[in-house]
């Protein structure tokens, strides 16, 4: 298409390419000035579900006026060929710019303000994106972010249920899992729809891209990626400093209901302006957030021996046997009629010196020849 005119746009340069179209740098010859035109792929020329989604991205994009989000100037079709002509940005995706270890923090801060404040534009204006990702965000010269790509974009479910209609999307594709892997959440891998908080998840994923330069979820296949975004944890989250720690630790839970319901709450968080809530209970794995090498290990309990503990046991028995029988002992006891103590025959003075002695304090005669102590004026 290099050098050709499509109705009244030339075409002078490739800017990229992916499954659903082309994109060229261009021309529009009436107003003089340069575009981006978004070519459907030849492949897809017939395929409604194809047109839907350019003409979808048309109609949701050009309603968002923002300086961070990528004007629509035109729709149409000529010679059999479908295009979008949108908002031309000089500049480089964000993926291309991410260096090994992540941007600098001033840096992150900067673009993850500007890339929430245009998503939280969209969401207040019943518009989802669907696909944030690198390579949909294109950073100028000056250090600014526009978003791109709104093709997998949806109007935001009002009483339940997606407009279908008001965006010609067709009823097989409502629910269809789609996107940019790294980027899903894990409801929109179960097969839900794409909502605020899986918008809110691929920011997350965005976040931890930029701070890190990796994703926090990886796999050397599509399925070990897809089990490490549903039950995995992000690797490293520890390391990264506050705010920024916890803001990507509540983007990236697994429960839905968990993660910030809007994005400007992201955006507050980010700043270190808003307490960060209690997590939702939800069975699911917690995400990592201390430093594993400073973490006290628990006190070891001594070691517990069988023998001893049986040991116990058999004497704990032995002594609830002796209270038993010793409480039925003095019971009978104290039941037997007590017959009078027999009077000694003799008396102490009768008595052998060496058969008697007296305690005259206590007035006790002991008779060590019968063994019975007598207290003269007692029974006993």
């Amino acid at each position: 298409m290099i050098g050709e005119t499509l109705a009244h746009y030339g075409f002078e340069g490739l800017l990229g390419q992916g499954g659903s179209g082309v994109v060229y740098r261009g021309r529009d010859l009436r107003l003089e000035r340069p575009v981006a035109i978004k070519v459907l792929a030849d492949a897809l020329r017939d395929d409604e579900l194809a047109w839907a989604r350019l003409l979808r991205e048309a109609r949701l994009a050009s309603q968002l006026n923002h300086p961070h989000i990528a004007a629509i100037y035109d729709l149409g079709e000529e010679d059999g060929r479908a295009y979008i002509v949108m908002e031309y940005v000089e500049g480089l995706p964000l993926a291309d710019i991410i260096p090994e270890g992540g941007l600098p923090l001033e840096q992150v801060k900067r673009y993850a303000e500007q890339i929430s404040d245009a998503l939280a534009f969209a969401h207040e204006h019943a518009t989802l994106h669907g696909d944030l990702k690198g390579s949909n965000i294109i950073v100028t010269p000056e250090g600014n972010i526009k978003l791109l790509d709104f093709g997998l974009g949806r109007r935001i479910p009002r009483n339940g249920t997606l407009e279908v209609s008001s965006s010609n999307l067709p009823l097989a594709e409502v629910g269809a899992t789609a996107g940019t892997l790294p980027y899903l959440a894990p409801e929109v891998l179960r097969g839900n729809p794409t909502s605020v908080q899986s918008d809110v998840w691929s920011l997350g994923v965005l976040l931890y891209q930029m701070a890190t330069g990796e994703f926090p979820f990886r796999g050397v296949r599509p399925f070990e990626l897809s089990v490490e975004i549903m039950m995995g944890t992000p690797a490293n989250l520890w390391q990264l400093p506050e705010p920024l720690q916890s803001t990507l630790r509540r983007s990236l839970e697994k429960n839905p209901d968990a993660r910030f319901p809007q994005v400007r709450e992201f955006a507050i968080a980010l700043q270190g302006k808003a307490p960060e809530p209690e997590p939702v209970a939800d069975g699911l794995p917690a995400l990592e957030t201390a430093d594993p090498s400073t973490a006290t290990e628990a006190p070891i309990p001594p070691p517990f021996s069988p023998h001893r503990h049986k040991w116990w046991a058999a004497s704990g028995a032995v002594a609830l046997c002796v209270l038993l029988l010793g409480g039925i002992y003095a019971r009978h006891i104290r039941a037997l009629p007590r017959p009078a103590p027999p009077v000694p025959a003799t008396s102490a003075a009768s008595m052998p010196k060496s058969l008697a002695t007296e305690n005259p304090d206590a007035r006790v005669w002991v008779n060590t020849d019968s063994g019975i102590y007598h207290c003269p004026g007692t029974r006993s």
